[in-house]
């Protein structure tokens, strides 16, 4: 599949360079005039919803699924607000921007950080259904941690993806802007949280256990803590 997500995205929309970051709304209204169920290219949405799939079959959370309109701002979100009664966990939006923006920083071209930031965002839903009590870039960094454990279980069982891409993507991510109320933590916090999430899956895989969700929080808060 190498290029391929590239050249899908590249064939929907253009943007230009521009940092892209994931976020939460909490309880804000959904933006549905720039949402749409569908990119209108029936492979790259295959790809999409194969991704979605495995992250519910993992984490037996189920978010509605939508790509949201990001020109110029390139980005992915969750909500906690219910978009179809059908999907009781909130709802996931995927910016054709950032995807894109993604893509053309994968040297291997693989695009192997979306699928992460995917993640990531299921980490946020995670955090609303079960109510952590993180705040702030807590918040941010317990997503950054459940999609290292992702990237784990993605690269273990799946291939395809280039782990050191992810990483430099999430560090990247990070920023010193501690006073901006959209913080998200610093590039070696986010890189740290990743790394740790990752870990932690490695070793519960190598020894055979299994990594439950309960446990996964629990070490993913008590983790991010420290900063």
């Amino acid at each position: 599949m190498k290029k391929t997500l590239f050249i899908l995205v590249a064939s929907l929309i253009f943007s230009t360079k521009v940092s892209a970051q994931g976020c939460y709304f909490g309880n804000s209204t959904l933006p549905t005039i720039n949402l749409r169920s569908s990119s209108g290219n029936q492979q790259f949405d295959a790809i999409n919803q194969r991704e979605y799939q495995l992250l519910v079959n993992i984490f037996n959370i189920h978010p509605n699924f939508f790509y949201l309109l990001d020109q110029g701002a390139p980005n992915a979100y969750a909500t906690s607000e219910i978009s179809n009664p059908n999907f009781p966990d909130g709802t996931v939006m995927l910016g054709f921007s950032l995807v894109q923006n993604e893509c053309l920083n994968s040297p291997s071209g693989t695009c192997s950080s979306v699928p992460i930031i995917l993640a990531h965002e299921f980490g946020h839903i995670i955090d609303f259904k079960y109510h952590t009590g993180l705040t702030g870039k807590y918040k941010e960094l317990f997503a950054d941690y459940i999609a290292g454990s992702y990237l784990y279980h993605r690269a273990n069982t799946i291939g395809s993806i280039n782990i050191q891409e992810v990483a430099n993507s999430f560090f990247n991510k990070g920023s010193y802007d501690f006073n901006n109320p959209n913080f998200h933590g610093t590039p070696q916090q986010r890189f740290s949280c990743l790394n740790a999430g990752y870990l932690l899956a490695q070793q519960y895989n190598i020894s055979g256990q299994n990594l439950s969700l309960p446990i996964l929080m629990n070490a993913a808060v008590q983790y991010v803590r420290q900063f």
